[in-house]
């Protein structure tokens, strides 16, 4: 591979193969969760833990609510049970989130002379990573990196802005208005102290205490910032000791249960755990309707590449009813 870079034909090849690997590099960007976990730790891929759905615009999350029916026969009479059948509809939405990047000449020499020294001490094969994908593949990663710590919890949406927290209203967001709203009823709110490195273990307990026993065995997970894994491990070490049996890797799941701690880098101090069903915390994207586009562009006097790509993500909660937490003070 040669020393010297031609800028132009740079260009034309990012243009060829943004063209050629549209359909890859939008997969990868737009699903953050089927490879971005971490091996052997509570960060797994999103996909582990959430419906992953393709929406093109609004899509409705339909809870359909069967209160009790059955009761005594032999009356010989139909009797259909009052308001027995509800439906309970919620809204997921995807917004628009683009990438706009503007590579200067003396940046792209800079990064080719990183790529031509990872190539030269064998670090990289030019045949399997060309340049062109050298640089697509940093940019797909940043921008899953910001879907997932920023955009999927925290963001609160606001069309003006222009940073990753702008594009939809998160996860965490859409959880704090629904229990001021009351669409996550009083009682899933448990009342707890402040948690801590020296009570987490009995506060959790009574957040699990509040979850009806036909939720409680039935597939639920423990969403949670790092530092709220870490202070229930902690305090479970002084509670039983610090045999190695006790260290947090060797103990996925809150003690008792089959609920596994999923850390999620995006609820970094947010004090609160998440009790919910695997599958009602749901992220959407669109690949359906033409919105995703991806190109390349040279400005030869400034000699600058733009490198532009416009997609569609969201986020929701499909049954809010079916999520516990604690009060948060």
């Amino acid at each position: 591979m040669p020393d010297s870079l031609n800028l132009t034909a740079l260009a034309a090849s990012l243009e060829t193969y943004a063209r050629d690997n549209q359909e890859h590099i939008f997969l990868k960007a737009l699903v953050p969760g089927v490879g971005s976990g971490i091996a052997n730790s509570p960060i797994v891929p999103i996909s582990e833990y959430m419906t992953m759905m393709q929406a093109t615009d609004e899509v409705v999350l339909t809870n359909l609510e069967v209160g009790d029916v059955a009761q005594p026969g032999g009356k010989n009479t139909f009797n259909p049970s009052q308001n027995a059948v509800n439906f309970k509809p919620r809204k997921g939405k995807v917004r628009q989130a683009k990438v706009d990047l503007q590579f200067t000449h003396t940046q792209i020499i800079a990064l080719y002379k990183s790529y031509m020294g990872q190539v030269r001490a064998k670090n990289i094969d030019p045949q399997t990573l060309p340049f062109e994908e050298y640089i697509t593949a940093r940019v797909i990663a940043k921008f899953q990196e910001n879907i997932r710590v920023q955009t999927l919890y925290n963001g609160v949406y606001n069309a003006a802005g222009s940073t990753p927290l702008d594009i939809n209203d998160g996860l965490k967001t859409q959880l704090l208005a629904a229990i001021v709203a009351g669409d996550i009823p009083a009682g899933n709110v448990i009342d707890t102290a402040v948690i801590t490195a020296t009570n987490c273990v009995s506060e959790t307990e009574k957040v699990l205490a509040g979850i009806p026993d036909a939720e409680f065995y039935g597939g639920l997970v423990c969403v949670c910032s790092r530092q709220y894994k870490t202070n229930y491990e902690s305090d479970y070490r002084t509670r039983w000791g610090t045999l190695p049996y006790n260290q947090g890797q060797l103990k996925p799941n809150i003690v008792g249960t089959d609920i596994p701690f999923i850390v999620e880098p995006g609820l970094a101090g947010f004090g609160r755990p998440i009790f919910t069903p695997i599958g009602n915390l749901v992220y959407l994207y669109d690949d359906l309707s033409g919105a995703d586009t991806l190109a390349v562009d040279y400005q030869k006097r400034t000699r600058d590449i733009a490198w532009v790509m416009d997609a569609q993500v969201g986020s929701g909660i499909a049954v809010a009813e079916r999520v516990w937490t604690n009060d948060g003070v």
